[in-house]
């Protein structure tokens, strides 16, 4: 998979730009707030359809033409096919997808166009921040393989925020058990296919994470992954979830929000069997990230015959020598886009300078 051109119509920094990379590895440089990450964002939103930092697509348009709302256009060559990602959004924020020209009425048909993995200093705290970033990791790359799960994932936070709501409203009246037993049927199903897609995901991607941090570290440590879900068993839930549903039913009338499910669930991540969560050093919590992003790539390529295009911002300077030679021997035919601050020396890459509100091919 290859994005070959991208352009940009006051989006965020950008008044008017297009932008061709190469098929390989392209470093996009310039100065702090130059507007780097911003080119980086427009691919992520042509992906994903949201910002990977603006809550608010109303937040994506440009300051000094905010009444001209932004447009951003996407062109991908796949395996056996090529692509055009459009997405607009007026004075307001109301945004506009299309797909070759095709109007999207749900976003979840634009997931599986551009795929992409993502690497930042935020993502870098995959392994200490809160498990809800830990979340995140597995639904991101689930959404891009299957429009099913993305689907799934938006009804179980639907359900999620009706249950929890049902809970605050009429905490105390005899209907509230009955309209429980309505929501909570329908929330058991849905909880139970993420929690399958979730164990599945990982069993896969997990011998990949393995072998590049063996790489990584020289065979030193032993790296495993796992998903931690208060089902029972992840590959058959629907019972332990039901079970769970009725034995926390008093604890979620007194609190009054759902106490289980996989809104709760984490991913465990350990090397030689201390927990990186809670103990992990830097240098081993960087690893860790480095290995589960690149057994991201690895086992996306074996799902679905294609590569995604690696998006890594900014994060050279929070790897070291090593980890850095492992991650450029990693990326090898990957089309890769880079940006940093100072455009070091890669063999065979094209280079791109933002300056001034442009990004210049050099």
């Amino acid at each position: 998979m290859i994005v070959t051109d991208v352009s940009l119509n006051n989006f965020l920094s950008y008044e008017s730009e297009k932008v061709t990379f190469a098929k390989g590895l392209n470093i996009v440089y310039g100065a702090n707030a130059a507007g780097k990450t911003n080119l980086i964002d427009s691919i992520y939103l042509c992906s994903l359809g949201r910002s990977s930092r603006h809550s608010r697509d109303k937040e994506l348009i440009n300051w000094k033409a905010p009444a001209a709302g932004f447009g951003v256009e996407l062109k991908v060559e796949k395996r056996f096919s090529t692509h055009t990602v459009a997405i607009t959004a007026d004075e307001q924020g109301k945004k506009r997808v299309t797909v070759d020209r095709l109007p999207v009425q749900r976003i979840g048909e634009l997931m599986g166009v551009v795929n992409v993995v993502f690497f930042s200093p935020q993502v870098i705290g995959l392994v200490r921040e809160a498990p809800a970033d830990r979340r995140r990791f597995m639904d991101m790359g689930l959404c891009q393989q299957s429009k099913t799960y993305f689907y799934t994932l938006q009804r179980y936070n639907a359900i999620l925020q009706q249950r929890n709501k049902l809970l605050k409203t009429y905490k105390g009246r005899a209907s509230l058990d009955s309209m429980l037993e309505v929501v909570d049927s329908e929330m058991i199903r849905t909880a139970a296919f993420i929690i399958k897609e979730r164990a599945k995901f990982i069993a896969k991607l997990k011998p990949y994470a393995v072998n590049e941090h063996y790489k990584l570290t020289d065979g030193a440590e032993e790296f495993s992954v796992s998903y931690e879900t208060e089902a029972v068993d992840p590959d058959n839930p629907e019972e332990g979830l039901r079970r769970l549903a009725a034995s926390s039913r008093s604890d979620d009338l007194r609190l009054e929000y759902t106490t289980v499910g996989p809104h709760r669930d984490d991913l465990k991540l350990s090397v030689s069997g201390v927990d990186l969560r809670k103990f992990g050093s830097q240098g081993q919590q960087r690893s860790a990230v480095l290995s589960l992003k690149l057994a991201e790539i690895a086992s996306f390529r074996a799902r679905t015959g294609e590569t995604p295009v690696l998006l890594l911002d900014d994060v050279l300077s929070e790897l070291d020598e090593k980890r850095r030679n492992a991650l450029f021997n990693a990326i090898d035919g990957i089309q890769t886009i880079i940006t940093c601050t100072e455009p070091a020396e890669f063999d065979g890459a094209t280079y791109f300078e933002v300056k001034n509100g442009h990004c210049t091919r050099k």
